[in-house]
């Protein structure tokens, strides 16, 4: 009994200790406008996000210049990409911000266009959608704007923050992949992406 008293406790310990280093390291981020200030950048023309699947991260660029790497959650093994609307995948291509919302759960969130118009014609050609499908997402693709959701590809691919579940994601000092195939950062930090990421900014996704 003793020692399963000192083993939990070590657990517990070794928990506190890995979310208080956690705390540590978030409260040395500075914020976007805080690096956008120090760039004298007073306008923010053609943003781009680009993704890294493999390194976690997700970096802000104003044209060429990169202002700001966040570090990301996914969904699922990162080492493959997204192929149908149940396999919890993150794709992998280049999309663009099609909508932009306010929900109860997540709070903020930027919809990419997924399945776009390379994905729709994978999704043909290996029998997943019709014709009539791939039709309207050629079309929501020129027209950009977002694609149907509901096919056998999938769709609903975001990013997003953390949740009522922030305060414990946003301390991992490890990577912890918990959504359903879309790009988590902290709660602060989708505020930022939000204010300055306009409907149309191209996210690459690799």
């Amino acid at each position: 009994m003793k020692t399963l008293v000192l083993y939990i406790g070590g657990v517990i310990i070794f928990l506190l200790g890995m979310i208080a280093y956690g705390i540590f390291l978030d409260y040395r981020k500075t914020s976007l406008n805080e690096l956008l200030i120090e760039r004298k950048i007073t306008k923010i023309e053609k943003p781009k996000l680009v993704v890294n699947r493999i390194d976690y991260k997700l970096h802000f660029y104003v044209d060429s210049i990169l202002i700001k790497t966040y570090n990301i959650a996914l969904g699922g093994n990162p080492k493959y990409s997204k192929q149908t609307k149940d396999d919890r995948y993150t794709p992998v291509g280049h999309y663009f911000i099609c909508s932009k919302n306010n929900t109860t759960g997540l709070g903020k969130i930027l919809i990419l266009n997924y399945p776009s118009l390379e994905d729709g014609v994978r999704g043909l050609r290996d029998g997943l959608i019709t014709e009539e499908e791939f039709r309207q997402i050629q079309e929501s693709y020129y027209k950009k704007e977002c694609p149907p959701m509901n096919t056998k590809l999938g769709g609903y691919v975001k990013i997003h923050g953390n949740g009522k579940f922030d305060f414990i994601l946003r301390n991992l000092p490890f990577v912890f992949n918990w959504t359903d195939g879309s790009i988590a950062v902290n709660n602060s930090e989708i505020e930022e992406l939000y204010e300055n990421c306009p409907i149309g900014t191209p996210v690459y996704i690799y």
